[in-house]
């Protein structure tokens, strides 16, 4: 029998006569015989340190050592790696002594024995094979055992586990699986009547299927699961241990005994995933929308620039569009980052005192501009106070302008914004109320929640992707803080209100 497969096999022996011969007698046997000829110990050690080989051939007498010091050499490195011993002057407790180190084969160099040597390693060759099969077999098998989801177990007949997964481990609560291994599963038993049925079933049947029971865990606290086994027995009928599986179904009892409250939560739960599903379609759709038009803008004003035609006001004009659209891209992808980062948990704060007037002002001063153009005034009334508030400044200016930008999109021209900043006893709170269109009944108790917007559409008369009043909930509530929203509907105004805690102060 021929074999395609390349085999590399290592020749151990320093007599070129019996090399020849074996060499010989292996490429008759397989076609792409790879041998690699050792005749000194360091060519044996760099071998061994490469490697590259899939079979050992040794002879026993060597003048630097003998056949058993190489078989424990390469044992030692490489377990699963077959050898053969093919030599004259070995004997039969060499032989014994060989086998019991894991030695494949042993062949007697003589005219008789020569054919054996091909056929040898070639066995030795299918050994290795079907043992690596087995070995990886075995380890799908323990990994498998490992990571399932539902307690796996094999005990005794008496009760005592003797074998558990980390799964079973964590459905009992025991601390280790030195714990778990010898309890008795006797002692987990709410009801002896379910463990007497348990023993008939499996007794007249063999197996126990879905059998659904209360039991305790460690800590004595009570779930429900569904009790899996079967007998394992001997040659003589006798049962050897009981294997199977517990799933812990406690939830889906609870779930049962509360299926009528239920039943209404989930027709409750279902209307809203609808209109969350609905609300992310209309939030990419207003997303699409708004990177697609200042992206629209810059791109055909820098057409405009790059054939060169236009005038020197329209050039500025040009770049005055394509700035401000560009500013307003990295606000729409500043919003969407934090959202994501919010989602991961990722968001942290550098907290440090904090100055409000300072945060306030500073918000102030940049949307000057955007109230100006709106002929909007902004008037503030800021409380003096020595304290400063610990929390992180940049989010707190993040928290202001949100509120104070989204006030000023949403109150027409002429219109007026107002800012408070109050300090009460345990806490300072800053509100923001304006004269704009305000807020409905329906849409004030989610005007917080992400893809909640109070315009449904891509053709909105303001833009935005309506994620900073989620995002400033969020910045308030990693503070300690809460912020509401009060409008007395729409069209007449609505006033954001946020309160932040104050540490108590030493000697207060």
């Amino acid at each position: 029998m021929r074999n395609d497969n390349p085999v590399r096999i290592l020749l151990i022996d320093d007599n070129p006569d019996d090399r020849m011969l074996a060499l010989r007698k292996l490429e008759q046997e397989f076609d792409q015989l790879q041998p690699k000829e050792i005749t000194d110990i360091s060519e044996v050690e760099q071998a061994l340190a490469e490697g590259q080989f899939d079979l050992v051939v040794t002879d026993y007498s060597l003048r630097w050592s003998n056949g058993l010091n190489v078989l424990h050499k390469v044992k030692q490195r490489y377990p699963d790696c077959p050898v053969v011993m093919f030599t004259g002057t070995g004997n039969e407790e060499v032989a014994v002594e060989a086998m019991k180190s894991g030695l494949d084969d042993y062949i007697i160099k003589s005219p008789q024995h020569y054919t054996r040597l091909a056929a040898a390693v070639r066995a030795a060759l299918e050994r290795a094979k079907q043992r690596q099969a087995f070995k990886e077999v075995q380890q799908r098998y323990q990994q498998l055992f490992e990571s399932v989801p539902i307690g796996l177990y094999r005990m005794t007949p008496t009760g005592e586990i003797i074998e558990a997964n980390p799964a079973l481990l964590q459905l009992l609560g025991y601390p280790s699986l030195k714990a778990l291994l010898n309890a008795n599963i006797s002692k987990h038993l709410v009801n002896p009547q379910v463990n007497y049925l348990w023993q008939n079933q499996i007794d007249s049947e063999g197996v126990v299927r879905n059998l659904e029971m209360p039991m305790f865990r460690c800590d004595n606290t009570m779930i429900w699961v569904r009790y899996n086994a079967r007998a394992i027995r001997n040659d003589q009928g006798e049962i050897m241990y009981y294997e199977g599986a517990i799933e812990d179904v406690t939830q889906r009892k609870q779930a049962e005994e509360e299926r009528t409250v239920l039943l209404k939560s989930e027709q409750a739960a279902r209307a809203e995933a609808e209109t969350a599903n609905r609300l992310k379609d209309e939030f990419l759709a207003t997303l699409s929308h708004e990177l697609r038009t200042p992206l629209n803008a810059m791109l055909g004003w820098a057409g405009l620039l790059r054939r060169r035609q236009l005038s020197p006001d329209k050039v500025e004009r040009a770049l005055e569009v394509i700035e401000r659209n560009a500013k307003s891209q990295a606000q729409l992808i500043d919003d969407l980052l934090d959202v994501s980062r919010i989602i991961r948990g990722k968001l942290r704060l550098n907290i440090i005192p904090v100055d409000l007037h300072q945060v306030i002002n500073a918000a102030i001063d940049t949307l000057q501009p955007a109230a100006d153009a709106k002929s909007i005034r902004i008037d503030s009334f800021l409380a003096p106070s020595r304290r400063a508030i610990k929390g992180d400044s940049d989010r707190l200016q993040q928290i202001v302008w949100n509120l104070l930008s989204n006030a000023i999109k949403f109150t027409p021209t002429h219109g007026q914004v107002k800012i408070y900043l109050e300090w009460l006893e345990n806490a300072v709170r800053i509100r923001i109320q304006d004269t704009g269109q305000g807020v409905s009944v329906d849409i004030a108790p989610y005007i917080f929640d992400r893809f909640r917007q109070a315009e449904g559409s891509t053709t909105r008369s303001h833009g935005g992707l309506g994620l900073g009043l989620a995002i400033v909930r969020h910045l308030v509530e990693l503070h300690g803080g809460t912020v509401w929203c009060e409008s007395a509907g729409e069209g007449k105004g609505a006033t954001f209100t946020v309160e932040l805690p104050l540490k108590p102060q030493a000697g207060a």
